[in-house]
């Protein structure tokens, strides 16, 4: 006899009651979104929100052309494109997500010949998801790992070579972190060179940050305005260099970009872009204020923040406003850190093992910055000096029997992940955040990618990317 099913409270609204629950805390965000909780978006964008229900449209009135939409779209783009001084911009409204795919899909999508696509190993999912859509082959360069806060800085040049038969590179920079390599180094002549800069939208608004990847002889960028900048969730923006190029990514972008486009998106972005250009210098104060917590946070023995130093020569440059700190002199690993933190009112962006990281941003009070400041000092303050115990980070150098895309297509089946080793992988396994995957499907499952899994899962780290969410089991090819 069949069970019958419970029915469910159709009058309840789990998703709406969460959110409602986390502002009526009163928590501080460090985190993404970049305009805090509505405090940084320009006055325009903020009229909307009056009464935002009124301007979720799929309408528009234009002096010229009337209702089409695409037309005030372009306009706002062409202004995006001026600031950034690029040959054409374009707004997206499913995160960087849509851009890096688009940008696989112009330039290494598998058209009899395999395509070969040089990346970091510290690359994103989303990156590897368009790997999968494309059918392009990877090339891992791995970065560098700083043993003490266990966090991956980036690749070297001189370990960034161009393989024969490369197609192209898929450059980070920066990455999550806020660590920049020497891009110029590492652009390649002659082939394809696309960034991952979804951390560096707002590099170009000081000089006193490094310079934004734009700078360099490269192909096209993909930026998240939402991260740092007061653009809504969702939203990012890409940028083109040369005319040659706009085409194929134009035509990438109709492939993934929805036909259904939300207004309010698009006009955070439009927003976003008309604050920073008509509010020069703000970052540069924000900048002041960051390196004076920064100063004042190195003055307590218990935390340590993470600063490029003579043991980083591979890290050319770094963003002030990505702050890593570390409470593992007291025994705190990063997640009971940012445990502790939630408690006094403040959410970082992210945990990791060994530290947690802040994003900074001008709309950030001198209260904001005072409030994370006296957090850290209480959370360590009566806590005896003690030992962590950590297992020291890296990135498992890992045998491809397939291509990303021959992997997830092909047939698989669910084995326990303790049974796994030496079978080949059909998903992903990514601690989320930050999103990077331990492996890949097409890698052979190992001892240390078990090993890695198991410390995650202990820790408490959200694991994505299978099936099987505790992370007990894994689908293999077979």
């Amino acid at each position: 006899m069949t069970k019958k099913k419970q029915k469910l409270n159709q009058k309840e609204t789990p998703f709406i009651s969460s959110i409602r629950g986390y502002v009526k805390k009163g928590i501080v965000p460090f985190h993404t979104p970049g305009h805090i909780q509505g405090r940084g978006i320009s006055k325009s964008f903020a009229d909307l929100f009056n009464n935002p229900l009124l301007y979720d449209l799929a309408e528009v009135e234009h002096p010229s052309s009337h209702h089409d939409y695409e037309v005030a779209r372009r306009e706002a783009e062409k202004l995006l494109a001026d600031l950034y001084q690029v040959e054409r911009s374009f707004f997206l409204i499913n995160g960087t997500t849509e851009g890096l795919h688009a940008l696989l899909i112009a330039f290494f999508s598998d058209k009899g010949k395999k395509k070969t696509v040089l990346l970091p190993r510290n690359s994103h999912r989303s990156i590897v998801d368009g790997l999968i859509l494309t059918g392009a082959k990877p090339i891992w360069v791995y970065p560098e790992i700083d043993t003490q806060f266990g966090l991956a800085t980036v690749c070297k040049t001189s370990n960034w070579n161009k393989p024969r038969h490369i197609d192209g590179a898929f450059h980070l920079y920066p990455n999550y972190y806020g660590l920049c390599q020497n891009l110029e180094g590492q652009v390649i002549e002659g082939v394809f060179n696309l960034v991952d800069e979804a951390h560096g939208p707002h590099l170009k608004f000081s000089e006193r940050l490094p310079k934004t990847a734009l700078d360099f002889d490269i192909t096209a960028s993909v930026q998240s305005a939402h991260k740092i900048l007061p653009a809504l969730t969702q939203s990012s923006w890409l940028h083109v260099k040369n005319k040659k190029d706009v085409l194929a990514i134009e035509r990438a972008l109709g492939l993934v970009e929805s036909t259904s486009p939300n207004f309010l998106l698009w006009a955070s972005l439009d927003g976003a872009r008309a604050q920073e250009a008509n509010n020069p210098g703000r970052w540069d104060k924000a900048l002041d204020r960051v390196l004076h917590l920064r100063d004042e946070l190195k003055k307590i023995p218990e935390v340590s923040v993470f600063e490029p130093d003579g043991n980083h020569p591979e890290i050319f440059s770094y963003d002030p406003f990505k702050l890593v700190v570390s409470s593992s002199k007291v025994g705190l690993n990063g997640f009971e850190f940012r445990d502790e933190l939630r408690k006094r009112g403040i959410m970082p962006e992210l945990a990791e093992a060994n530290f947690v990281l802040f994003i900074i941003t001008p709309s950030h009070t001198d209260q904001d910055l005072e409030l994370l400041k006296w957090a850290c000092k209480d959370i360590v303050g009566n806590r005896k000096q003690r030992e962590l115990s950590t297992q020291a980070f890296f990135y498992p150098n890992l045998k491809a029997h397939l291509t990303p895309r021959q992997a997830f297509f092909a047939e698989n089946k669910r084995v326990a992940l303790q049974e796994a080793r030496g079978l080949i992988s059909a998903e992903m396994i990514v601690p989320y955040p930050p999103g990077i995957p331990l492996i890949m499907p097409g890698e052979e499952i190992t001892k240390e990618v078990v090993e890695l899994t198991q410390y995650y899962r202990d820790l408490g780290t959200k694991l994505r990317g299978l099936e099987d969410q505790n992370a007990e089991y894994i689908r293999v090819v077979f």
